[in-house]
């Protein structure tokens, strides 16, 4: 029994030993082909994260560029605001990370407050229609010595002295109505209506210190209408600002200031003169050339302007102020010049602050009577400057509203003006 069990353990030995050498490689072959397996798998995983990556940066950048089909509310991301360039856009600082880890420049659609102000200053070629609805007031208070008389011993003034002051108000409700037919080209029409106030006064009557003399004058007509042309000459860049040109013709519909006739107050010692009525328009063709610039750097928009003003000589059968004279006369009004620059912040989407200042220096104006040579007109020359401050909150897409006052700094200027307006656009 002993011998038995010895022989079968022996035989499994032998066995196990003939059986193992094969077994073992069939193990090693398997490792083999799996390690393989997940070789080849791996590269192919990382050939499609790669497709995946490249693919997701495309629709990034087409999203960026708003060149997706089928875009929707539904599918809309929110974005965060921007300074709106015409009908350019100019993407905010904040950007976010593809998949590539490559940073994306996200843009958003442009607030109604920075394109108002864009218009206001500029020229926005939005391809739309738009109507624009504006009241202004305009308060201007003068005073201004006069000294009829002598001098004795070069100490004791011998005379009359009297000081006349014109207090002025002027309510003006103008409609402008714009279209861009294209990305570079607008047209506009502007009709004005005038409300005037004046307050003539003199103190110094008969040799009085005490005596005033006060008189107004009121009355309300049609302005002087106007059109214009915009056109984009050169594009915003990063590196360049936005360059429009523009050419605005004004037509004499207004009441011109020739031959309106001055009467003496009563009781007034012969000190005062008030005229008749209130002109609402200088009374010729007048053309205007002017060039603008606008420049985004967010959140701020600068911008300045330049422009000529030319007035067309005219002949006009009475330019007198004297009721009993009548007087033909050809009138060539000054030329003017204008600059203004200034810059607009972007609060929010709905809310925009904006400062600039504006000088015009008007040339002297002359007058050629009939029969007789050209004669300059003393103290027709002006130089006029404002400064001015506005806030513009859009309440929707398509109308915003804004607000404006103007401090005169020179003494030509008037001394505040406030404006409002309402721009909608369709």
């Amino acid at each position: 029994m002993r011998i038995r069990f010895q022989l079968i353990t022996i035989l499994t030995a032998s066995i196990s030993i003939a059986i193992s050498p094969s077994v073992q490689a069939e193990t090693d072959q398997e490792l083999i082909q799996l390690r393989s397996q997940i070789s080849e798998m791996q590269q192919r995983l990382e050939t499609q994260n790669s497709a995946l990556r490249a693919m997701s940066s495309r629709i990034q950048q087409l999203e960026a560029q708003g060149k997706l089909p089928g875009d929707n509310a539904a599918n809309a991301k929110p974005q965060p605001p921007q300074i709106a360039q015409g009908n350019r856009q100019t993407p905010v600082q904040t950007t976010t990370a593809s998949p590539d880890k490559q940073p994306v420049v996200k843009e958003a659609p442009a607030t109604r407050s920075t394109e108002t102000v864009y218009q206001e200053q500029h020229a926005l070629f939005d391809r739309k229609f738009s109507i624009d609805a504006g009241l202004a007031y305009t308060h201007s208070d003068r005073r201004d010595l006069f000294l009829n008389g002598f001098l004795a011993l070069d100490a004791i003034f011998l005379g009359n002295i009297s000081i006349d002051s014109i207090k002025a108000d002027t309510w003006t409700f103008d409609v402008t109505g714009r279209y861009s037919p294209t990305d570079r080209l607008q047209f506009d029409f502007n009709v004005p209506y005038l409300y005037r106030d004046s307050t003539f006064s003199s103190v110094g009557a008969g040799f009085s210190t005490s005596s005033v003399a006060e008189e107004s004058v009121s009355n309300g007509d049609i302005g002087d209408v106007s059109a214009g042309i915009f056109y984009r000459l050169i594009p915003e860049t990063q590196d360049r600002a936005d360059t429009v040109i523009s050419l605005r013709v004004k037509a004499p519909t207004g009441k011109d200031p020739y031959g309106i006739k001055f009467v003496r107050v009563a009781d007034s010692g012969q000190n005062l003169n008030v005229p008749t009525e209130l002109p609402t328009g200088n009374g010729v063709w007048a053309t205007t050339a002017g060039v603008s610039f606008i420049k985004t750097l967010d959140p701020a928009i600068l911008f300045s302007n330049f422009a000529y003003t030319y007035n067309f000589k005219d002949s006009f059968s009475d330019i007198s102020s004297d009721p009993n004279l009548t007087q033909a006369a050809e009138v060539n009004l000054g030329n003017q010049y204008s600059v203004g620059a200034g810059m607009a912040f972007a609060l929010n989407e709905n809310l925009s602050l904006s400062m600039a200042y504006a000088h015009q220096f008007t040339e002297q104006s002359r007058v050629k009577l009939e029969g007789g040579p050209w004669q300059d007109v003393n103290g027709s020359d002006s130089s006029s400057g404002v400064i001015s401050f506005g806030v513009t909150y859009g309440f929707a897409d398509h109308l915003a509203l804004q607000a404006n006052v103007g401090v005169g700094v020179t003494t030509d200027a008037p001394d505040i003006r406030i404006g409002f307006r309402l721009p909608y656009s369709f």
